[in-house]
């Protein structure tokens, strides 16, 4: 999450315009992504959220968790679909961290950062996410939307949190997995759950600079950034778009690899909470209908989960 004021989402490749990126997130098949704000105590947050039925909204457990990871401390909570934030939208009735998110301790590896927020009223101007359990998404191209906090990624997250936006990204692996970084080395995620699924921000000529899988970027790489915990994580599936992810925490990897830690430059990695697993738990709560059918280790990282709240303030 990210401080609450206007501002940019996601951090975009140093060569590429700023506008390919909002202008793939105004496409009509990502209106279902909007902010969700509130208060805790005297603090104001932002993060992003994605509309799955006309009161229901699907985010991270960490927006939701409050001051216990249960819930306890939020007021004011509201959730709103402009391109940017403009402080309008509809207010929630209820939120709820997924059942074991307060008794993993917050804990990111253990992949199950999700909630879900109950709105006041309907949203009825928006056609809801279509949510694909059953495809495995590692290998596939993922879209990316929400509204953190941008930038370009030789700089990393520079700017302020509120502006909708989207960008792609390779799904490389989930967690559990040995993947290959650029440089040649394995990178071993053992020890982290498979409902993780994790992006590298791949640089435009440094192919070294690949955290893992390809080193090669696509045309509109992105990595998401602090403000963005909730979006949507979107795949193409027999031409149709669908949500099979949440953001979820930013990654990077130790020194001297990275010299400036999980800020969303190029090298680092993405993190989000595949819904495969967790679709007895969305439906059931929401009342949703199914839908129809190189010996590094990632303890060493320096984890960004994108909400970092101290004494009161968010940082980054």
């Amino acid at each position: 999450m990210g401080f609450l004021a206007a501002g940019r989402a996601g951090v975009i490749r140093d060569d590429v315009a700023d506008s390919f990126y909002t202008n793939l997130a105004a496409q009509s098949v990502y209106d279902s992504v909007g902010f969700l704000t509130w208060s805790e105590g005297a603090s104001g947050y932002i993060a992003s959220g994605t509309l799955i039925s006309p009161e229901w909204v699907l985010t991270a457990g960490h927006v939701v968790g409050g001051t216990n990871d249960s819930g306890a401390g939020i007021s004011g909570m509201i959730f709103g679909l402009s391109s940017s934030y403009d402080g309008m939208g509809v207010s929630a009735l209820e939120w709820i961290p997924y059942t074991s998110w307060s008794s993993s301790g917050g804990n990111l590896w253990s992949g199950v950062d999700l909630g879900l927020v109950r709105l006041s009223q309907p949203i009825t101007s928006v056609t809801p996410a279509q949510i694909d359990f059953r495809t495995s998404p590692v290998g596939l191209l993922g879209t990316n939307v929400g509204y953190g906090r941008s930038g370009v990624g030789t700089g990393g997250m520079t700017t302020a949190a509120g502006t909708k936006r989207a960008g792609q990204n390779m799904i490389d692996a989930r967690g559990g997995m040995v993947t290959t970084m650029g440089s040649g080395t394995l990178l071993d995620l053992d020890g982290i759950s498979p409902t993780v699924l994790f992006q590298d921000f791949d640089h435009p000529t440094d192919l070294v600079a690949s955290s893992m899988g390809s080193a090669i970027p696509v045309a509109q790489e992105y990595l998401i950034g602090s403000g963005d915990s909730g979006g949507g994580l979107f795949i193409e599936v027999g031409g149709a778009t669908k949500l099979v992810g949440v953001h979820s925490f930013l990654a990077s990897l130790p020194y001297p690899l990275d010299t400036t830690g999980a800020n969303a430059d190029y090298g680092d990695l993405a993190g989000s909470v595949s819904v495969q697993s967790f679709e007895n738990w969305i439906l059931t709560t929401t009342g949703v209908p199914e839908p129809s059918a190189g010996g590094l280790l990632l303890g060493a990282f320096t984890l960004w989960v994108l909400t970092k709240k101290r004494g009161g303030r968010i940082l980054g």
